[in-house]
């Protein structure tokens, strides 16, 4: 019981640690970009990743980009991954893709939309909750599964070869608070 106690503890005090890194209009274009923070105190440490089995920071974004004729909504989760494997090639811009397995086994795909990242260390890209060519209310739909379920996998597609990453019970609640976030700071701004 008292084990069982503290997990809760832990898992509630997690998916509460998540902070905003940028919530920004540009004054000029009146573009509206939020991003949550990869990690919880002052500097990035190793238990800030979202998996077990490597380094992998995860955070979650939207942008509203305002035109005179049109309004666009991005919404995105960026990663941090340090891989240190020259073999891996790159992330390339529109063509990078990562699939998202949700723990009840949905699949979201996403694909890249930050530019080319070649890093033999590790990787920094964002991804848009949609596969290229997909549809804006596929991506809030996505949006929505994300903010409600568990991620259990991400699989990353570069271009050599495919990282896969499995998150356990302790960093789900986590990655979901990202979402939960971002959604309610969408949401104070209307």
């Amino acid at each position: 019981m008292k084990s069982t106690l503290l997990l809760l503890l832990l898992v509630c005090q997690g998916a509460f640690a998540q902070t905003l890194l940028m919530n920004s209009v540009d004054k000029t274009t009146g573009t509206r970009t939020i991003i949550t923070n990869n990690h919880k105190g002052a500097e990035i440490k190793w238990d800030d990743s979202i998996v077990p089995n490597g380094l992998v920071f995860f955070s979650s974004g939207y942008q509203k980009i305002n035109k005179p004729d049109d309004t666009s909504e991005v919404y995105f989760v960026e990663l941090n991954i340090v891989h240190k494997d020259t073999r891996l090639g790159c992330l390339k811009d529109t063509d990078g893709k990562i699939l998202i397995t949700m723990k009840d086994g949905s699949k979201i795909e996403c694909f890249q939309i930050s530019p080319t990242d070649c890093d033999p260390v590790g990787f920094t890209a964002a991804f848009a909750l949609m596969p290229k060519n997909g549809s804006k209310d596929l991506m809030r739909q996505n949006f929505n599964t994300l903010l409600t379920g568990e991620v259990a996998k991400i699989k990353i597609f570069t271009t050599e070869k495919e990282l896969e990453y499995s998150t356990n019970s302790a960093t789900r609640p986590v990655i979901k608070a990202h979402f939960g976030l971002l959604d309610k700071t969408i949401k104070a701004s209307l």
